[in-house]
């Protein structure tokens, strides 16, 4: 009689691991078909034009700051950059995208990475932002050998400013600003405009003949 209670105990532990396990496990199956989902969804190149951002070609673009990790010391330390801090010295290229490890994103970082020496020549530095975490970006970055920050946009403030946040999604629209280095936009690229940065790069060739 006991080994037979102490047999049906086991069983019915056994049975509520197994229970407890299958839920985890369909909790991250739906998890990742969720943002399988709604990534494709932001960036999809067939989908209706996305609105325009609030901030405007001559406006003065918004301040901010915003982290990401460097490397000192063999150690991860979280580092603030703040746009404004490139004022009077160098053009800033802010590329806005939904989603590190997204396959338009991976090739779009990708390219400005390949470029990153023409943007240097122009004095012009590159800011990759998603609202991704500091933790996604910088595993991204490493990724792909991406030398220029990636910013985290977590919080969505930076793109809610700028207009580019897609409400539904909760991600950054594909959006690319060229900022002079008086802090005035000049060229605004969106959606599959934004995904090659040769347009990009011939704003700032412009911008770098301008005194």
């Amino acid at each position: 009689m006991l080994a037979l209670q102490l047999y049906s105990l086991d069983y019915e532990g056994s049975r509520l691991m197994k229970a407890h396990h299958f839920s985890r496990t369909l909790t991250l199956v739906l998890a990742f078909c969720l943002i399988a989902i709604s990534v494709p969804r932001a960036q999809a190149p067939g989908g209706a034009p996305p609105p325009p951002p609030s901030v405007k070609t001559g406006q003065v673009a918004p301040d901010f700051t915003a982290n990401y990790f460097v490397m000192a010391d063999g150690k991860r330390q979280n580092k603030p950059v703040k746009l404004s801090e490139y004022k009077g010295q160098k053009n800033v290229v802010l590329a806005f995208f939904p989603a590190a490890f997204s396959p338009g994103c991976t090739s779009e970082m990708a390219k400005y990475q390949e470029t990153s020496g023409e943007f240097n020549k122009n004095n012009t530095v590159t800011l990759g932002l998603s609202v991704d975490s500091v933790w996604a970006n910088q595993a991204f970055a490493e990724k792909l050998g991406v030398q220029f920050p990636i910013l985290s946009d977590a919080r969505r403030d930076i793109s809610r400013t700028y207009g580019v946040l897609d409400e539904q999604q909760l991600v950054s629209r594909r959006t690319t600003f060229v900022i002079d280095r008086q802090g005035i936009v000049q060229k605004v690229f969106m959606a599959q405009e934004a995904l090659d940065p040769n347009s990009a790069l011939e704003a700032c060739a412009l911008l770098k003949e301008v005194k």
